[in-house]
């Protein structure tokens, strides 16, 4: 029976009649190549097709700072911007983004106050939205009429402080526990800061005695170490006020950082405050994080 199959010639022409017919039609591209002949993207096909790429992300948005606690914080009785307003435009100037501050602390607050507050619904959104919360509240918890009395030096061995103390860490640990509730992120940062004195000090300080002077320095050593104290167990940031108005030994002068009520900050206080956040925060590695990429 004949052989169906055709001759090695006759296929051989077959073939070279095709590969001439796809060499001019463009059909025919060698490896590594696209149809216009030039090499093929990495990862592409023979045909010049190319992987999808990844859209660059958006831009992060706004970042948001919430300010609790007392007169200090508050500003109201400075006729300048606060420590709380002041960070906020620092933080924007350091990370790139737009910071939104909301204040929510108040003249003459306690820990208890604060703790109260928390169940407002305005302050509530506010916390619920916070990448930031700085609380500064404790001062008013005390019965500071008694800070020269005799009875109450010195302050550390003293009983006129210690159940006040404890209420301090008590309030202050179920605020910063119930600000965490309300905005559950890990990235949210709490920081707590003391005080340089819970009451006047100064020009004014000076002026009540040596006594005055003495016992006031004690008990607001005493709580800022609680306030640290809490701090250290709940995860929060502790920021020293005392140091940049105080000194680290206490002999520096902050007459010219006070209003002449010896009490509150000026606006240079309220710059030492500014900065001393700033630093505490930086050190931590928080502005980094936040700054834009």
């Amino acid at each position: 029976m004949a052989d169906a199959r055709p001759h090695h010639g006759a296929a051989l022409l077959v073939g070279v009649i095709a590969y001439v017919a796809l060499a001019v039609t463009g059909l025919l591209v060698a490896p590594g190549t696209s149809p216009t002949g030039r090499p093929a993207e990495h990862g592409g096909t023979a045909y010049g097709s190319t992987p999808p790429t990844t859209a660059r992300s958006r831009p992060p948005g706004p970042l948001t700072l919430v300010g609790l606690g007392d007169s200090v914080p508050a500003a109201t009785t400075c006729d300048c911007n606060g420590f709380v307003e002041q960070l906020g435009t620092r933080l924007t100037a350091l990370t790139g983004r737009h910071w939104e501050v909301h204040n929510d602390a108040n003249g003459g607050w306690t820990t208890a106050d604060v703790e109260d507050d928390l169940q407002a619904a305005s302050t509530r959104d506010d916390l619920a939205r916070a990448d930031l919360v700085v609380v500064e509240v404790g001062a008013n918890d005390f019965d500071l009429d008694r800070v020269d009395d005799p009875a109450c030096l010195p302050a550390s061995s003293s009983g006129c402080w210690s159940a006040t103390l404890q209420r301090l860490r008590d309030g202050l640990t179920r605020i910063i526990d119930h600000i965490r509730h309300l905005d559950a992120r890990p990235d949210l940062r709490v920081a707590v800061l003391g005080y340089w004195n819970v009451t006047v000090d100064g020009s004014v300080g000076t002026a009540l005695g040596e006594d005055f002077v003495l016992g006031s320095d004690a008990l607001t050593r005493l709580v800022n170490g609680s306030v640290a104290a809490v701090a250290s167990s709940t995860g929060a940031l502790y920021v020293d006020a005392y140091t940049p108005l105080k000194g680290v030994d206490g002999t520096r002068d902050p007459t010219g950082d006070l209003l002449d009520d010896g009490d509150h900050p000026n606006a240079k206080g309220h710059r030492l405050l500014t900065t001393a956040v700033v630093d505490s925060l930086e050190d931590a590695g928080a502005v980094l994080a936040w700054r834009r990429v």
